[in-house]
Parts: structure tokens; sequence; C-alpha cells
């Protein structure tokens, strides 16, 4: 089967960190060398050919082509448990998003199984479209199928490890693989239940400063992925900065007031007035 034990130890193994050993974290035997390496900034093989949901070639170079970034997920459409609780999650994490799926950016489901075909990919695509639930979602959401060799480069490419079991499922983690336009990794979200506030978060960054508001790309700078939570958090030294900043423009706009006052203050005085103000005292 997909995943050996319950879902929680599952998650519980995704979100203990990039680099942490599975034997670490009392995983189950099946899921013992299922650790995934940070290889952020690398990018996707740009010739790698996929077939598509009506069974077409698509290169990624052919699928990355309109420059938007992407939501990466690599498992299998007939996984008795963890991808469906993993696509499921993240069809709620969009769902709270004001950004639609074929808009902003796209999503991207590779399967690791090579027995799964197109038609299956199709029935996929549309029913999480569906489940979704908005315009132009089945659009921007790919299910798509290849070979081993292929799919195998692919989940190297990305740090995604998994294995074949003896009953013929899989075993593997679960994350989202957040790609840029030109097909960098950008960033991992690992775990079943991304939260929309992190998928706003990370594919801010991917964007490369192109996707989101301005609004967005200051709360993407005040904040930094800790990859022990798996999660987004307030970076301290970013308020610390941002503090500094206001402290020190608060104490300038004090300053250019009490300068502005003095001007006032000295063009209303007669001129012996001012002489006296200005503690100069006028000759007898």
């Amino acid at each position: 089967m997909c995943v050996v034990g319950t879902a929680m130890a599952q998650q519980s193994l995704d979100r203990a960190g990039f680099q942490q050993s599975a034997e670490t974290t009392n995983a189950p035997r099946e899921l013992e060398g299922m650790t995934m390496t940070d290889r952020r900034g690398e990018h996707l093989p740009m010739q790698a050919t996929l077939n598509d949901e009506s069974g077409k070639p698509i290169s990624m170079q052919q699928l990355f082509s309109d420059g938007r970034p992407r939501l990466l997920q690599l498992g299998y459409m007939r996984c008795p448990m963890l991808c469906s609780l993993a696509l499921n999650g993240l069809v709620r994490g969009m769902q709270g998003m004001d950004w639609t799926v074929g808009d902003q950016f796209d999503v991207v489901f590779i399967s690791i199984n090579p027995a799964e075909n197109s038609e299956l990919a199709a029935a996929k695509r549309k029913g999480y479209a569906a489940e979704y639930g908005r315009a132009g979602g089945e659009k921007g959401w790919r299910f798509l199928t290849g070979d081993e060799v292929t799919v195998r480069g692919i989940a190297d490419a990305v740090g995604f490890p998994y294995k074949k079991m003896p009953d013929g499922e899989y075993a593997h983690p679960a994350a989202i693989f957040v790609m840029t336009g030109d097909a960098r990794l950008s960033q991992y979200l690992p775990g079943v239940s991304p939260t929309s506030i992190d998928l706003r978060l990370a594919l801010t960054g991917a964007g490369d400063g192109k996707l989101g508001s301005t609004f967005d790309q200051f709360v993407f700078w005040c904040h930094q992925f800790d990859p022990t939570t798996g999660g987004y958090v307030l970076w301290a030294f970013r308020v610390m900065q941002l503090g500094g900043l206001v402290t020190a423009i608060a104490l300038a706009t004090t300053l250019f007031v009490l300068y502005r006052r003095e001007i006032k203050v000295r063009r209303l005085l007669p001129p012996s007035k001012m002489h006296s103000h200005s503690g100069v005292v006028p000759p007898v």
C-alpha cells in the first residue's frame, strides 16, 4: 500500500525536516530511506517528455512555456491513502486563496507509477477540477503519466524518493514542490495539508516579484520558511529591521516638524525679538 501506518505518522515524518533520517521518526520499515533531499534552485529536466490526459506527449519546456509558477505533486492516482490525502489537502488550501488555478498559477501532478495511463489521468483531472469548483480549474491542473526513467529523472531533480513495494504499491513521502516560471525548484511544502497562507507565500516567492501585489511582496519579505514546521513564520530579523526603519522615520519626522516650527516662529517674530529669541543681545 501507499503508506504503511496512519496518516498522522506519515505527516509527522514529512514535517520532520528535509534532511532528517526516516529512522529517527519511528517510521514504518517500508518508509525507511524515504528522506527528501533539498534541491532548491535546481531545474527540472526541460527535455523530459510525459503524456498528457489525452495521451499526447508534452515536454517540460512546453509545460512551462507560459512562465507561470506551478505547484508540483508526485504520487500515483490509484494510491489507496496518502496521495488522496495530499490532493484533497491541496484542494482545501487552494480554495482558501483568492488566486485561481489556471490564472496566477498552475498545478501539475505526475504519476510515479508507469502502469497508470492517460485515461485515468483524464478522469482524475476532471474529478479534482470539479472538487476545486472554480472556472478554469481544469485548464490549469494537469495530470501527467510517463515511463519509469523519465519520471525518476524528474523526481530526482526535486529530491523526491519513492520505491515500489512487493505488493505493487509505492512508498513515498508527501510534499508540494513550488516551481518558478522557468521550472526551477523554489520551495518545498512537506505534508498533506498546506495552508492557504503558506501556498500564497511560496507562490509569491516563486513568482520572482511578478506574482501578487506590493502588499503580497511585503508580507513575503517579512516571513521565512521554517523546515521544522513545514511552513512560513514571521522572521524576527525582518521585524527588527522594520522596527528600526519605523523608528528612524518617526525620529526624522519629529525633527523635521520641530525645524519647520522653529522657522515659522522666526518669521513671525519682529527683528528685535528674533535676536532675543536666538540668544543674541542687540547693541544699545
